[in-house]
C-alpha cells in the first residue's frame, strides 16, 4: 500500500472562538491523504495559515506520494528535522496518518498505542466572560449537565493586560471575585480548574495561587510567561496548588526535559496540534510517566484533533482529564465546538466521562454535506 494522493479542502465555519469573544466567520481545512487502495485518513486544520496549507501541497506532498503510510515514525521523524516547515505541518500530517493506520488495522486509534482505559472524566473549560455571574451560571449548567469539572479563563486573558504584560490588580481583584464566586456556586467538592493563559506577574501568580489553594482548585495552569522556567521554579516553592505548564512550550519532546529535570512544573501539558501530533504527544506523556508526573492534554482546536486528542488519553495512565472547551454566547451553553463538523458527537455519558466508538481509526466520520457546503477552496 502507498500514498497516492493528498489534499487539502478550505472551509468556513462560525465560532466564538475569538478575544474578546465574539461571533465569527473563520476558516478551516480538512486534510486528506489517500493510498492507492482508496483508504483515506484525515484531520481538520484549525484556522490554517496560507503559509502552511502551501507547505503541504508544495513542499509535503511530494514527499509522501509513493510512500508506505504506516512508516509514520520515519515520516515524523522527517518532517520534524526540516526547518522550512511550520511544526504544525508534522502534526496534521501524523493525525492523518494514524487515521489511516487504524483503518488498515481494523482498530481504534488507542488500541493501536496501547489502550488503558475506555473513558476518562471531561471538564467544562469556559471561554472568556464579563462578570461572575456569568462564570458561575456557566458552571452549574455544565455541572448539571453531568461534566466532571469546570476552568475558569479569567478575563484577565483580554488583549488588554495580556498582550502588555500589565495585569492591573483592579484585573486580578477581579479574576479572584469569580474564582470565588464559581467556588461558592458549584460547592465544596466539584473539581475546579484555573488557566489564566500566561497573564499573571509573579508577584500576582503568588497571591492568586495562595488563594486557589484555600479554594481547593485542582490545579493552577500557566500562570507565567511560557519560558519562565526561572519563574515557576520559584512559584513552586511558594505554592502547594499543583502547576501545569508547557502548553505552549515550543521545540518538541526535547524542550520539556528541562521543566521535568528542574521540577518546574508538576504536570506536562500539551495536544496533538502544537506537540506534533499523536506520535509527538505520546512521546511527551511517556516522558513525564518516567518521572511519575502527569501529562495533562490539551483542547485540540478543533473536533477531529479534540477526537485524536482523546485517543491519546485513552492510551496514556498518566492523564486525568479530558478538556472540553466550551465558546459560545452567553446564555447559550452548547458544546458543538467539541464536535462541529462530524456526523455526530464526540460521545460524553450522563457521569461526565468521554469515550470514543468502538471504529477502526479516529472513529468518526466527516459531515461532507456540511464541510462542501461551506467550501472556499480546494488545493490539491
Amino acid at each position: 500500500m502507498r500514498i497516492a494522493d493528498l489534499n487539502i479542502l478550505v472551509h468556513e465555519r462560525e465560532t466564538y472562538l475569538s478575544i474578546p469573544s465574539r461571533l465569527q466567520t473563520v476558516e478551516q481545512a480538512v486534510l486528506t491523504i489517500t493510498t492507492d487502495e482508496g483508504v483515506q485518513g484525515f484531520t481538520f486544520m484549525g484556522l490554517p495559515q496560507p503559509d502552511v496549507t502551501k507547505q503541504i501541497i508544495n513542499r509535503v506532498k511530494p514527499q509522501l506520494i509513493g510512500r508506505d503510510p504506516l512508516d509514520i515514525g520515519v515520516i515524523w521523524g522527517e518532517l520534524g528535522r526540516r526547518r522550512d516547515l511550520d511544526p504544525t505541518v508534522q502534526s496534521y500530517v501524523d493525525v492523518a496518518l494514524w487515521d489511516i493506520a487504524g483503518k488498515i488495522a481494523g482498530l481504534p486509534v488507542h488500541r493501536m498505542l496501547g489502550t488503558v482505559r475506555s473513558s476518562i472524566p471531561a471538564y467544562a473549560s469556559s471561554w472568556i466572560h464579563h462578570d461572575a455571574e456569568t462564570y458561575s451560571e456557566e458552571a452549574l449548567v455544565y455541572r448539571e449537565r453531568g461534566f466532571a469539572g469546570y476552568k475558569v479563563h479569567p478575563p484577565s486573558m483580554q488583549p488588554g493586560p495580556v498582550a502588555s504584560g500589565a495585569a492591573t490588580a483592579d484585573h486580578i481583584g477581579n479574576d479572584l471575585h469569580i474564582y470565588r464566586r464559581v467556588r461558592d456556586a458549584v460547592g465544596p467538592d466539584y473539581p475546579l480548574f484555573a488557566d489564566p493563559f500566561a497573564g499573571y506577574t509573579f508577584g500576582q501568580a503568588i497571591r492568586v495561587g495562595q488563594v486557589l489553594e484555600e479554594l481547593e482548585y485542582e490545579w493552577f495552569e500557566d500562570p507565567l510567561a511560557v519560558d519562565d522556567i526561572y519563574g515557576y521554579l520559584r512559584l513552586r516553592e511558594k505554592l502547594r496548588i499543583p502547576l501545569l505548564a508547557t502548553e505552549l512550550t515550543k521545540g518538541g519532546l526535547a524542550a520539556h526535559v528541562p521543566w521535568v529535570l528542574q521540577r518546574a512544573t508538576d504536570y506536562l501539558r500539551g495536544d496533538v496540534v502544537l506537540k506534533g501530533g499523536i506520535t509527538g504527544l505520546v512521546k511527551i506523556a511517556h516522558l513525564a510517566e518516567a518521572f511519575n508526573l502527569n501529562c495533562e492534554l490539551h483542547d485540540g482546536y478543533n473536533a477531529l484533533n479534540n477526537l485524536a486528542v482523546l485517543h491519546v488519553a485513552l492510551a496514556i495512565p498518566n492523564c486525568g482529564w479530558y478538556e472540553v472547551l466550551i465558546p459560545h454566547a452567553p446564555g447559550d451553553y452548547s458544546s458543538d465546538h467539541l464536535s462541529w463538523g462530524l456526523v455526530e458527537e464526540i460521545p460524553i455519558d450522563r457521569h461526565g466521562y468521554a469515550s470514543v466508538p468502538d471504529r477502526p481509526g479516529l472513529g468518526i466520520d466527516i459531515d461532507w454535506d456540511l464541510i462542501r457546503g461551506r467550501a472556499v477552496a480546494e488545493l490539491q
